[in-house]
């Protein structure tokens, strides 16, 4: 494949990140409903979210500069054009460029501007260098929306320097993990999904092909691929609750002639641990003695906990819930 195409490809990889990121927004955020990927609705159309009051947020991707140059209004021109005029159009509407290059004097203009309450003191603060890109952008702006100021325009625009693509991937799969379970599965799902609606593609479904995908469709994709939004608890809270459902049920008398009797399937059991086996099944007749070898393995695991945080052992004796009409008991008595 040629440089230019690799670039390209490259740059569309880009876009899907951003959009990336944003569907987990919208997964997370109860304030975010729904994001769209090359969107038919906006000029401003790479990546754009819908928020639940209403506001529209209209995002356009641009990888790196030629050269890795600062942008200038002059490069930005076409995309300056189309952004003012989906602001002069519509009042709910935010803008945000981002590229892995900085914005150069555009940035330290809307940086000036974040710091001004209004327009009067925006103007009168700027200094000579300020006043040049100013009077650059307020021109530009002219073509496409005359009664747009520029500081209006700075004020509902945003210009994000994103990070190295593989340290990108790596912060998308840092915010699956504290979000849900399965994250790697979860990863392809939803790529694929947002590199699809993208491409306008819907896999081998053959329904309308879709341009939005909202809360409940990215639910349903990290659903499908065996993925649930599971969001991060106080570890030394589910500690606790796991340590006081594992003391329900567990008098139980394991001693003859005060001695106990090791039981060679508690080692075997903890060698099927190690060799993290998914499905481990202990069988016998009624008072073969399993319910004593499970309490001889967790209090085992207890002991290899306290010198492993990984580990998080849970002994569950079903019939002491047997009468719950809940899902789920006392927060010090949950069954997890």
């Amino acid at each position: 494949m040629s440089i230019a195409g690799i670039r390209s490809n490259r740059g569309d990889g880009y876009q899907t990140m951003v959009a990336f990121d944003w569907a987990l927004t919208v997964l997370s955020d109860p304030n975010c409903l729904w994001l769209e990927v090359d969107s038919i609705t906006y000029p401003v159309d790479d990546v754009v979210i819908g928020k639940a009051d209403g506001t529209v947020i209209a995002c356009q991707c641009k990888k790196n500069q030629t050269d890795f140059k600062a942008w200038s209004i002059t490069d930005l021109s076409d995309e300056l054009d189309k952004a003012a005029d989906l602001l002069s159009s519509q009042q709910r509407i935010e803008v945000r460029f981002y590229s892995r290059n900085n914005f150069g004097d555009l940035a330290k203009l809307r940086e000036h501007s974040s710091t001004q309450n209004n327009e009067i003191t925006y103007r009168t603060s700027l200094g000579k260098e300020l006043q040049t890109t100013d009077a650059a952008l307020t021109a530009r702006l002219a073509t496409y929306a005359h009664h747009l100021s520029s500081y209006d325009f700075l004020r509902r625009t945003k210009f994000v320097v994103s990070d190295e693509l593989d340290r990108m991937a790596e912060v998308l799969c840092e915010r699956l993990r504290n979000m849900m379970s399965n994250a790697d599965a979860a990863f392809d799902a939803l790529w694929r999904t947002l590199d699809q609606l993208g491409a306008r593609m819907e896999g081998n479904s053959t329904s309308t092909i879709r341009y939005r995908l909202t809360k409940d469709d990215l639910k349903a994709t990290i659903s499908k691929a065996g993925s649930l939004l599971a969001p991060p608890i106080d570890i030394v809270e589910t500690r606790s609750a796991f340590a006081g459902t594992s003391a329900i049920g567990r008098a139980w008398r394991r001693e003859i002639a005060n001695q106990r009797i090791p039981n060679p399937t508690v080692n075997e059991l903890l060698s099927a641990i190690d060799e993290k086996k998914r499905a481990i099944l202990l069988t016998g007749l009624p008072g073969s003695g399993k319910t004593c070898v499970m309490l001889e393995l967790q209090d085992a695991l207890e002991i290899r906990a306290q010198a492993s945080p990984e580990i998080a052992p849970i002994f569950i004796q079903s019939r002491e819930f047997a009468d719950l009409v809940t899902d789920l008991a006392p927060v010090s008595r949950t069954p997890l």
